[in-house]
This record gives structure tokens, C-alpha cells and sequence, in this order.
């Protein structure tokens, strides 16, 4: 992985990108001029969920490659403030219950799927989904029926096995 930071345009904050080698970004942060901060695991009231759609070119000159530390540092601080959401998110959702969503979003770790609490996201294999799944029902707004497997500590994300999209938009 690759970790990158741009300063964009006065008043549009600094953009900060965990990408592959093909430019994808993984994780993602926009931390603005008043210290508010958006990041690519938690859906914003605005911008739903936010992170490069597009690889990313690592050598375009407005890309500054920073370690993995100095991300890793910013991204830990954003999870502190979300700490007692995601304790609550996992008592809530203890491993091996039964859980109904709805699809959020695709990103390259998998399908979110919007667990309907407050802060509460799950995540679960979108090639296993695709393969169960009529290609019409892969949209955001389907539900999903999934068993709680295992908490993504990184994203703060349940993890979702055998999930199921049932076919009806919420």
C-alpha cells in the first residue's frame, strides 16, 4: 500500500488516500480548515460514503507520499472519536447473529450494508453476493439478510457472512 496526501483548494481541506499498487484507494480522509474531518468507513449526513472512485495517480505532482505511520496516526485519532459507537455497534451485533440491512455501497473490501442503527455498518464479500444474487437486486437500497462473522478493527465495519439479498428494496 501507498499512502498519499493532497492539499487541495483553499476552503476543500486536506485529502488523505491509502491506495494499492493500481492507485485504488482503500481508505480514505478529508480533514477541512475548521477540523472537521469525513472518512471513507463512516457515511456523512452530506457526502454518504466517501472514497476515490478512480485509481489514483501517485505520481501526479499534487500527490504527496507520506508513511504509512503519519496516516495510519490521523486515521487511529478518527476512530477514538467513534469509539463508543462502535462499542455499541458490536454489543448490538454479537458474532453469530442474524442481521437485516441494506445495501450501502460498494467499495474494493466488499458490499457495505447499512445495518439500520445509528453508525452501525457491515461489510460482506461482493463476489459471494454476486454469485447468489439476480444482477437487478445488486443495487443500493436492496436488503440483505447476513450472520455477524467476525468486527473489522481497522474500518470499525461487522463483518457479514452468508449474506443474502431477498430481492425487495427497502
Amino acid at each position: 500500500m501507498k499512502y498519499l496526501k493532497d492539499i487541495q483548494e483553499p476552503g476543500m481541506g486536506t485529502w488523505y488516500f491509502e491506495i494499492d499498487n493500481d492507485g485504488m484507494a482503500y481508505r480514505q480522509m478529508v480533514y477541512h480548515d475548521d477540523a472537521n474531518c469525513i472518512t471513507s468507513n463512516r457515511k456523512h449526513e452530506h457526502y454518504h460514503f466517501m472514497l476515490a472512485e478512480q485509481p489514483l495517480d501517485a505520481q501526479e505532482s499534487y500527490y504527496e507520499e507520506i508513511s504509512q505511520a503519519e496516516f495510519e496516526e490521523l486515521w487511529h485519532e478518527q476512530l477514538q472519536l467513534g469509539m463508543e459507537d462502535w462499542n455499541r455497534t458490536q454489543r448490538l451485533f454479537p458474532i453469530g447473529t442474524r442481521v437485516e440491512g441494506y445495501i450501502e455501497a460498494f467499495f474494493p473490501q466488499g458490499t457495505l450494508v447499512n445495518l439500520q442503527e445509528p453508525h452501525a455498518v457491515g461489510i460482506t464479500d461482493t463476489s459471494a453476493l454476486k454469485s447468489e444474487t439476480p444482477t437487478e437486486w445488486m443495487y443500493p437500497g436492496f436488503r440483505v439478510i447476513a450472520e455477524v462473522s467476525a468486527y473489522d478493527e481497522v474500518n470499525q465495519w461487522v463483518l457479514l457472512t452468508r449474506a443474502e439479498v431477498v430481492g425487495s428494496p427497502v
